[in-house]
């Protein structure tokens, strides 16, 4: 989502937890649902047809168990860490969050969040192949998503950090991060880690400095007509967010 996830990752390892740089593995949870499901709705599933007499919750439990095999055996080859991380900025990765507690009922998630604007600018820069519709959609659909799928996660289970207070305020994002994790208070090493790798390691930048710079909408140097398209795409979830469409980024300071 061009929001952070990479300097995230360098402070879940400073901090003592394994995982790779990329994940994209656990996200395949969701589009195997999504196939079963369409499966499901496909074919007739009274009791005189095989794929009736199959539960299909059942099934997807089967289906997801390898998963947490896998991932455990993984982990217990590097290093014999107890914790452990999965860095996928996919959509599909949202979407098989409820499915992940399940299959790891101590695990919690942490969002990684940029406003559309300073979003959708970062990538037409990093992509510039692909069209300026499709990165407005990109950024709307996987805000709406997770605003979605937090609703069906239980609470304290979550955090959301956001790319510009990583930039800004490296220090209190950190202990906010570390206290969600449970480091906070007893591990003060920890911390400071977290705060170093922060401060360190600042999220990736399609140019220097915009990781922590905030542009208006009419800054944005978008023809009138994209500038249509953002608002077309971008404005509801800009709102839910509380993110403005002026320099002040979002309505709470």
């Amino acid at each position: 989502m061009r929001s952070g996830t990479s300097a995230l990752a360098d402070v879940l390892w400073n901090i003592g937890y394994e995982g790779f740089g990329e994940g994209h593995f656990l996200s395949l949870i969701h589009y195997i649902e999504a196939i079963v499901d369409q499966h499901y709705d496909r074919f007739p599933t009274d009791p005189g047809v095989l794929l009736g007499n199959i539960d299909k919750c059942d099934l997807k439990h089967r289906l997801f168990e390898p998963f947490r095999t896998m991932m455990n055996d993984l982990m217990n080859d590097l290093n014999q860490k107890e914790f452990w991380f999965d860095k996928t900025a996919d959509p599909g990765m949202i979407l098989a969050s409820p499915i992940v507690r399940e299959l790891w009922p101590n695990s919690v998630f942490v969002f990684a969040k940029r406003r559309g604007i300073e979003n959708v600018i970062s990538r037409v820069k990093k992509f510039p192949g692909e069209s300026f519709e499709n990165h407005c959609a990109g950024w709307a659909g996987s805000m709406a998503e997770w605003r979605n799928v937090r609703q069906q996660l239980p609470p304290g289970c979550f955090i959301e950090v956001e790319q510009r207070d990583m930039s800004q305020q490296p220090e209190r994002t950190a202990r906010s991060l570390c206290a969600f994790l449970g480091w906070d208070g007893w591990d003060d090493v920890a911390v400071q880690r977290a705060c170093d790798a922060l401060s360190t390691h600042r999220p990736e930048e399609s140019a220097q400095g915009s990781a922590s710079k905030t542009l208006s909408l009419a800054e944005s140097g978008w023809t009138a007509e994209q500038t249509e398209m953002f608002l077309k795409y971008c404005e509801t979830e800009m709102k839910e967010f509380g993110y403005t469409l002026d320099e002040h980024y979002s309505a709470t300071p």
